[in-house]
């Protein structure tokens, strides 16, 4: 039986045309799933393979817990009983923001300055010498001397001032924050 081109033609475009849509369903369809799922899920999904694979298991478990991190303000950081430490990995970055900045109020004595903390945008951890001491806006008692002030907004946002504080002193500082560092646009091998 002898073949036209014509019909060789069509039979190769109708095998090519369907193998296309084939495939552009199935990433119509993840697209979809990815989109729908919360952005912490989609995220987990997309890197441990749970939506490639089909398998669910350990997927609402491993979502808790990505989106406690993502969120800890969620969570209410437990409270240890009456006489009792809480265990090391129990305490939370609240705990230890409070903990600094309790630690440098008590070193501050009685020639205290007082530092008035802002920045645009708001709610930026503040780190005074390297260590977390709250979100701004804060107001905070420190001893008088030389401190390296550091505010990293929620978008990663960052910016630093150093300050002197004298005797007695209040200071405002206002940091507008600039953005994240960008990814190079070109890298070069050697």
């Amino acid at each position: 039986m002898a073949r036209s081109p014509r019909s060789v033609f069509l039979a190769y475009a109708v095998s090519a045309v369907a193998g296309r849509m084939v495939v552009a369903w199935a990433m119509a369809i993840a697209l979809l799933v990815l989109l729908s799922a919360r952005p912490a899920v989609a995220q987990a999904a997309t890197e441990y393979g749970h939506v490639a694979t089909g398998s669910s298991a350990g997927a609402t478990g491993l979502s808790k817990k990505i989106n406690s991190a993502l969120s800890p303000d969620k969570t209410p950081a437990s409270k240890p009983a009456a006489g009792k430490q809480p265990a090391m990995d129990t305490v939370t970055e609240d705990s230890r923001e409070d903990a600094n900045r309790r630690a440098l109020e008590q070193r501050a004595g009685q020639n205290a300055a007082k530092l008035s903390l802002k920045s645009v945008p708001a709610r930026a951890v503040v780190r005074i010498d390297g260590k977390p001491v709250g979100l701004t806006p804060l107001q905070i008692s420190l001893a008088p001397g030389a401190y390296k002030i550091e505010m990293e907004g929620p978008r990663m946002e960052f910016g630093k001032q150093e300050v002197t504080l004298g005797a007695k002193q209040t200071r405002e500082i206002q940091l507008p924050l600039s953005g994240a560092p960008r990814y190079p646009s070109r890298i070069t091998l050697q």
